[in-house]
């Protein structure tokens, strides 16, 4: 994950769209295959097909190897680390992480129990601790009330309709609360950040402005191709370790992936 997640603010969601209705009775349509038709979509506007997105993340893996991506010794340690990396640096986000962990404090109950002055002191060196101590008991509660502090017991839950209850979160944003979809609740999902939008502009894709935007076109290819959870979470692994590694378009012409074009 990157490091330039708004801290504070919800957003919106698109809603789905309503069946066709004629004299008061639903009209079915007729469905084409999703990957069908994501494919021609983008043989219109230069975007992945979910054939490409297979063969991009089988390449970077057979050439980068495994990220084991996200580390964490729990589910909630993701969840919090999710939050603390938000405008921060890994290495200031692990000092939050430290911090709480020697105060015995990565734990729900204690976070959504804490004094928040104190929750402040603890989370100091991630920045912005005002708001993320805030978002920290926001998101901790919602998940103690909402799922009992398991993810298992909103498995039959949409996708969707996690993402809008965590998007309505104080400080939850659309790249966190995608973090959380994939590696807390093992849900597929295309994680819209920074060093995706970097990779596929290098690669020739059309990658429009903007999380919402770029999500949007994206996290249906995704979820046309064969890519398990496994593989979504090693595939956001391995791109932001590769734009770690190749941090411009120069370095990443003379990467594996120079020859790969849209």
């Amino acid at each position: 994950m990157t490091s330039d997640v708004t801290p504070v603010g919800p957003a919106g969601i698109a809603k789905s769209v309503s069946p066709v209705e004629s004299a008061g009775q639903s009209v079915t349509q007729p469905v084409r295959p999703r990957r069908h038709g994501v494919r021609r979509r983008a043989e219109a506007s230069r975007v992945p097909t979910p054939d490409d997105l297979e063969r991009l993340f089988h390449t970077m893996m057979e050439s980068m190897g495994p990220t084991g991506w996200w580390p964490a010794e729990s589910l909630y340690e993701i969840m919090v680390g999710a939050v603390l990396i938000q405008n921060a640096s890994w290495r200031n986000a692990d000092r939050s992480l430290d911090a709480l962990r020697a105060a015995d404090a990565l734990d729900p109950h204690a976070i959504a129990d804490m004094d928040n002055e104190r929750l402040q002191d603890l989370i100091r060196p991630s920045g912005f601790f005002r708001n993320k101590s805030r978002a920290l008991q926001a998101v901790t509660r919602w998940y103690l009330d909402r799922c009992g502090g398991d993810p298992g017991r909103v498995a039959g839950a949409p996708d969707d309709e996690l993402r809008a209850e965590m998007l309505g979160l104080f400080g939850i944003g659309n790249e966190t609360a995608d973090d959380l979809l994939l590696y807390v609740f093992d849900r597929r999902a295309f994680i819209a950040d920074t060093y995706s939008r970097r990779l596929f502009r290098f690669l020739g894709y059309d990658v429009p402005d903007g999380y919402p935007a770029f999500r949007a076109i994206y996290h249906p290819i995704a979820l046309a191709s064969g890519l398990t959870v496994a593989d979504c979470k090693e595939f956001h692994g391995l791109i932001d370790e590769y734009g770690k590694q190749y941090r411009d378009d120069e370095a990443k012409a003379g990467s594996f992936l120079a020859g790969w074009r849209a």
